[in-house]
């Protein structure tokens, strides 16, 4: 998302997560290379909105738009999840490498954003939020289509987008329900080759399902520790954390990774909750000041890792970070 520094939704347990029953503003960002793991990620400085959807060509060849053969969520036994929650997809035009960001072109005090960010299911966030009940998770039994209309949600009627045509990237976030939030790992993954010519739409690789995978799943990691700002605990919502990373993989072998996007609770510690394996690219912005810091772990696993913040030292007193 990718998973772009991305607008806040906040979830709460003993800090604030992104709710599946509905986002909320989230940080704006671009899409970069998680250096190590080979997987793009959303995360960075923020791109320029003097784009609009119609200033990128679509293309013609693709039929009815694109599709991605992605079947949702089952559990690690591949029986049906045993918990509700929610996938967003964010639309990426233009490129990988320059992205611009439809539905998050959108100026929530005066209504206004891109053409048509009112075919948008979240102004300001994803392009789709798609909901599923404890035992749903397979809410895409033949894929996920992204056509050329879609329904106007503020007016009515039918926009026609061409956003079949001109999507450059998808990018797919899980967010499980609310109350068992801290105990699974919020997957996502990016499809930006769309190649494959069939029953009218052009398809994407073949993604098939994701296992849904929690601490005591190999493959698994969680990190935290002291959060602090001088030896004392910073503000409830002050500190805002953003984690992308990890290597897994769908039930067709392709890569998937992790997410994480929290405020500090007001308590003197933090915890990313469970994530994928591997190397992860820890943004930690304290809104106070607008200090924020960017570490890189090049690899961690299991639930034992310890990363102390001090936001009073350099570098908020993380080795190697790079702060601005």
């Amino acid at each position: 998302m990718s998973r772009t520094a991305q607008q806040q939704r906040h979830r709460h347990r003993h800090h604030h997560r992104r709710r599946a029953t509905g986002p909320r503003r989230r940080f704006l960002a671009v899409l970069v290379l998680l250096a190590g793991s080979g997987l793009l990620t959303l995360g960075g400085s923020t791109p320029a909105w003097a784009a609009d959807t119609t200033q990128y060509a679509g293309d013609t060849t693709r039929g009815l738009g694109v599709a991605v053969p992605f079947e949702g969520l089952t559990d690690q036994n591949g029986n049906p999840v045993p918990i509700s929650g929610a996938v967003g997809v964010d639309l990426v035009l233009g490129s990988t490498q320059q992205p611009y960001l439809p539905c998050q072109n959108y100026n929530r005090a005066t209504g206004t954003g891109d053409t048509y960010v009112n075919a948008c299911q979240e102004r300001g966030s994803y392009a789709t939020y798609t909901r599923f009940a404890t035992g749903k998770g397979l809410m895409f039994p033949h894929g996920y289509f992204m056509g050329d209309s879609q329904p106007d949600l503020v007016h009515g009627g039918t926009l026609n987008t061409s956003w079949g045509s001109r999507t450059a990237g998808l990018s797919f976030e899980f967010y499980p329900q609310l109350d068992r939030d801290p105990e699974f790992v919020h997957s996502r993954f990016y499809i930006d080759v769309f190649d494959h010519h069939a029953n009218g739409w052009t398809y994407s690789a073949w993604v098939g399902r994701i296992k849904l995978a929690t601490l005591n799943d190999p493959g698994t990691a969680r990190v935290g520790g002291r959060l602090t700002d001088g030896g004392r605990a910073p503000a409830k919502d002050r500190v805002k954390f953003l984690i992308f990373g990890g290597n897994a993989e769908s039930s067709n072998g392709y890569p998937i990774s992790s997410f994480a996007v929290f405020t500090s609770s007001g308590a003197s510690t933090w915890d990313s909750g469970a994530m994928y394996a591997g190397p992860q690219r820890i943004t930690v912005t304290d809104t106070a000041t607008n200090r924020e810091c960017v570490i890189d772990l090049k690899g961690i696993s299991g639930r034992n890792n310890t990363l102390d913040l001090d936001l009073a030292q350099p570098g908020f007193g993380a080795p190697g970070a790079v702060c601005h």
